[in-house]
C-alpha cells in the first residue's frame, strides 16, 4: 500500500518507521530539519504536502492545531482519498467531517502511545507495538476506509478497537487528560508545599509526575479541546479524593481499607 504521512514528529515518525517495511511510505513535515532527519533514517520524503498525493491512504499526524487545515489541504488535493488522522480529541474532526469533508473518506486512527520526548528524533517503531489503536469512524467514512485504517493500525503493531467519537473523547479524558492534570497538580502541590521537593523525593514522586513533562501544546489541546469531558473526569476524581480526605481526617481505618481495596481492584487487568 502507498501511504503518505503528514507530520513526522513522535507519532508520525513512529508510524513511518513501523510501516516502511510493509508499505511504500512517504512523509512530509514543515520542518526542514525533520525532513532531513527522516531522510537519514531511510524514510522517503517529499518537499510539499500536496506531493503526498496520490496515495492509497494519507495519515495526518501533525500537532492538534494543524490537523484540520492539513486534512482540508489533503482532501482538496486528493478527491475521494482515505484520510486518517491521529488526533487525540475527536469532536472537532467529527464536526469537520460533517461540514467540510467533500469526498474525502475520513477515519480517526489514534494510537494510545507516547513519551515525554517529542519530534522525529524520539520516534521509534517499538513505541506503537502492542498499543491500543482507537479507530473512529466519521460520517465521511465507508467500509473500505475503515478496513484500510484497521490494516494500517495492525501493520504498525497496534491492537484495534472501533468506537464512536463521543466514546473516544470520554475515554481519552479519563485515560490521558486526567492523568496529565493529576501529574501537573501533584508537581505544583509538591513544589509549593516543600520547595525543591524533588531533591528529597524517592522514585514515587518522579513516577507519578512524569506526565507533567508533556509538551505544553499537546497538554493544552488535551485539556481544552475536550473540556467538557475533562471537567467531568476531574469531578469524578474530586469525589474520590473527598472520600479519601474524609476517611483520613476521621481516622476511619475501615473506610481507608475499603478505598485501598477498590484501588487494587481497579488496577487488576480484566
Amino acid at each position: 500500500m502507498k501511504i503518505g504521512i503528514a507530520g513526522l514528529g513522535l507519532i508520525g515518525g513512529s508510524l513511518a518507521l513501523a510501516l516502511r517495511d510493509r508499505h511504500e511510505v512517504r512523509g512530509f513535515d514543515v520542518s526542514r530539519d525533520v525532513r532531513e532527519g527522516a531522510t537519514r533514517a531511510g524514510i522517503g520524503i517529499v518537499d510539499r504536502l500536496e506531493a503526498l498525493v496520490p496515495s492509497d491512504a494519507l495519515i495526518v499526524a501533525t500537532p492538534m492545531s494543524a490537523i484540520l487545515p492539513t486534512i482540508a489541504g489533503l482532501a482538496r488535493a486528493a478527491d475521494g482519498a482515505v484520510v486518517l488522522d491521529v488526533a487525540s480529541v475527536r469532536a472537532p474532526i467529527d464536526a469537520f467531517a460533517r461540514e467540510h469533508a467533500g469526498r474525502a473518506r475520513l477515519v480517526g486512527m489514534h494510537p494510545m502511545a507516547g513519551r515525554a520526548a517529542k519530534g522525529f528524533a524520539a520516534a521509534d517503531a517499538a513505541l506503537l507495538a502492542g498499543r491500543p489503536f482507537l479507530i473512529v469512524p466519521t460520517v465521511a467514512s465507508d467500509s473500505e476506509a475503515m478496513s484500510i485504517a484497521g490494516q494500517i493500525a495492525r501493520d504498525a503493531g497496534g491492537v484495534v478497537t472501533v468506537l464512536s467519537a463521543a466514546e473516544h473523547d470520554r475515554l481519552v479524558a479519563l485515560t490521558s487528560a486526567l492523568p496529565l492534570a493529576v501529574a501537573s497538580a501533584l508537581a505544583i502541590a509538591a513544589h509549593e508545599g516543600a520547595g525543591d521537593a524533588s531533591a528529597f523525593a524517592g522514585p514515587g514522586l518522579h513516577d507519578t509526575t512524569r506526565l507533567a513533562d508533556t509538551p505544553s501544546d499537546l497538554a493544552e489541546a488535551l485539556l481544552v479541546a475536550n473540556a467538557g469531558n475533562v471537567v467531568s473526569s476531574l469531578a469524578r476524581l474530586r469525589a474520590v479524593l473527598d472520600e479519601l480526605e474524609r476517611a483520613v481526617a476521621e481516622r476511619d481505618v475501615g473506610a481507608i481499607r475499603e478505598l485501598l481495596a477498590r484501588r487494587l481492584s481497579a488496577r487488576r487487568p480484566r
